[in-house]
């Protein structure tokens, strides 16, 4: 054989193994481009599904928060509707028509016995407290001095004083009990 026919051989052999090697390279080329475009679906996917489930945590979160945010603001307007009534009730109270019936009561029930017990009036009541005093049959002085309350009095001796005041009554001594009765009454 002639060294044109061997270097022809080689040459041939040379590019068939090239054709091949080409060949075998498209093939794993191919196969990483699927496998790529796989894990990038798959990527997605998991992504699609992440934002989802993060989006319906947070929907999840925001009602949660809205339900609470109204339910605070009912309980607040039911809380501003009762102190409504109450203060209603206070303004009734102090403008009745048994006014000095219900200081006789509060005086007579008063609890302070003794000499040098003073009774302080509510500011343009003076008169109606100063008939009651007297209806009560108790033996207390009138003060001098007017407080700037809405109805009711103030006992005062040398050691006690007790707070008569129709808003003592009415907000420190029986808006815990009648509180649910007033409530039934409106919300119910």
């Amino acid at each position: 054989m002639a060294l044109t026919d061997i270097l022809d051989q080689i040459k041939k052999e040379t590019e068939e193994k090239m054709k091949e090697l080409d060949t075998q390279h498209a093939k794993k080329l191919s196969k990483l481009d699927d496998e790529f475009a796989a894990k990038m679906k798959n990527a997605e996917l998991l992504m699609d599904e992440a934002v989802t489930e993060n989006s319906k945590k947070i929907l999840n979160k925001m009602t949660t928060h809205a339900k609470m945010e109204a339910k605070n603001k009912l309980l607040s307007e039911k809380r501003e509707l009762m102190d409504v009534v109450f203060e209603a009730a206070l303004k009734e109270l102090a403008h009745s028509d048994n006014y000095k019936g219900l200081l006789v009561g509060l005086l007579k029930h008063g609890g302070l016995t003794g000499e040098g017990i003073t009774v302080c009036p509510a500011k343009g009541k003076e008169e109606e407290t100063r008939a009651a005093i007297s209806e009560s049959g108790k033996d207390y002085n009138m003060s001098d001095e007017s407080l700037n309350i809405k109805g009711g009095f103030v006992l005062k001796s040398e050691k006690i004083e007790i707070d008569n005041s129709f808003e003592s009554i009415l907000n420190k001594q029986l808006r815990s009990d009648l509180e649910l009765e007033v409530a039934k009454s409106l919300f119910s």
